[in-house]
């Protein structure tokens, strides 16, 4: 029992998803937005029409993201289900990038009371959290020269949302470039795979939808609000950012913080010249920060003990020269 008190399970999960359980239970009778729409699209998909899914410009969501909602459907089992999820994977991740058990407690909790659980539900968009730390995930495979599971992991994400394309920077964290093309194709396979069956047998016209420039945001600058954003913008849009993440990846390709730092321009990047401003969107840049916070309180008691053994170092060698003088 004493082992059991003081392993990560019972020192950081449970405490942690027992905070995104106690979220959820509060906001289990809560509208969650755009949610209602995904769990309808998401039974449409399930049932005996499903090649017709997509028949509806306006969706963008991902199909994989659809199985779930319209396989679990009751949004009380959601609202815990994406809570816990999101909570869970936070944990997971600063796990993978090397942080201590304590630092993951801090970070899981922080994640929790700033929100990023409680939004991801009640905004109806928790791919705006879960995408970035698969992104980071994928990285830090990357790193360790496996690429193919990093670029299934990018194709993953975008089966949750289209836009999860744009990890493939991170791919270039790879230790062996000619690795790149390799995860980068399983990327493409996957998203293929996902996207082909509704192209072939139905309708697949998402990429018929047409964005409208909203106001207050950087774009309304040079464009009129209401202006037309299609997708030969979204193209440029993208591009623009995976050239900032591949930026980012390929200066510090060296660094660990590169599996955070390349997303986070990646995101930023997006959301700065995406045509509208929803407050989920920023969801990403929040669980690419805590991220980072966790990489970073990581290494500071690392650094504090080097400064005293360095000063002990410089004391020992004035003595040594100070003693041959």
């Amino acid at each position: 029992m004493r082992d059991l008190l003081r392993s990560p399970l019972a020192r950081v999960w449970v405490p942690v998803l027992t905070s995104a359980a106690a979220v959820a239970y509060v906001d289990r009778g809560t509208d969650p937005g755009d949610l209602v729409y995904f769990v309808h699209k998401g039974e449409h998909l399930l049932s005996s029409g499903w090649a017709s899914t997509f028949a509806d410009p306006m969706l963008q969501s991902g199909p994989l993201q659809l199985v779930v909602f319209g396989a679990v459907r009751n949004l009380t089992a959601l609202a815990f289900l994406i809570q816990i999820s999101v909570a869970a994977l936070l944990l997971h991740v600063a796990g993978r990038i090397g942080a201590s058990d304590r630092v993951r407690l801090v970070v899981g909790l922080l994640g929790v009371g700033a929100g990023l659980t409680h939004i991801a539900f009640v905004d109806g968009h928790p791919a705006e959290a879960i995408v970035p730390l698969l992104w980071v995930l994928a990285g830090i495979r990357a790193r360790e020269d496996r690429v193919l599971w990093a670029g299934a992991l990018i194709g993953l994400s975008a089966g949750l949302e289209l836009w999860g394309v744009l990890g493939l920077p991170v791919l270039l964290l790879a230790p062996r470039r000619r690795r790149v093309l390799a995860g980068a194709t399983v990327e493409a396979l996957i998203v293929l795979c996902m996207l082909a069956p509704f192209a072939l047998a139905g309708s697949l016209r998402m990429f018929q939808y047409d964005w409208r420039v909203a106001s207050g945001t950087l774009l309304s600058l040079f464009a009129a609000p209401g202006a037309h954003f299609g997708w030969p913008l979204r193209l440029l849009q993208s591009a623009l950012a995976l050239t900032a993440g591949a930026s980012v990846a390929l200066a510090l390709r060296r660094s660990l913080h590169a599996a955070w730092l390349a997303p986070l321009a990646v995101a930023l990047v997006r959301l700065v010249l995406d045509p509208l401003s929803f407050g989920w969107y920023w969801l990403e840049v929040e669980a690419l920060v805590l991220i980072g916070a966790a990489l970073l309180l990581t290494a500071l008691p690392h650094r504090r003990k080097i400064r005293p053994a360095s000063r002990a170092m410089m004391i020992s060698q004035r003595s040594a020269n100070d003693t041959c003088s």
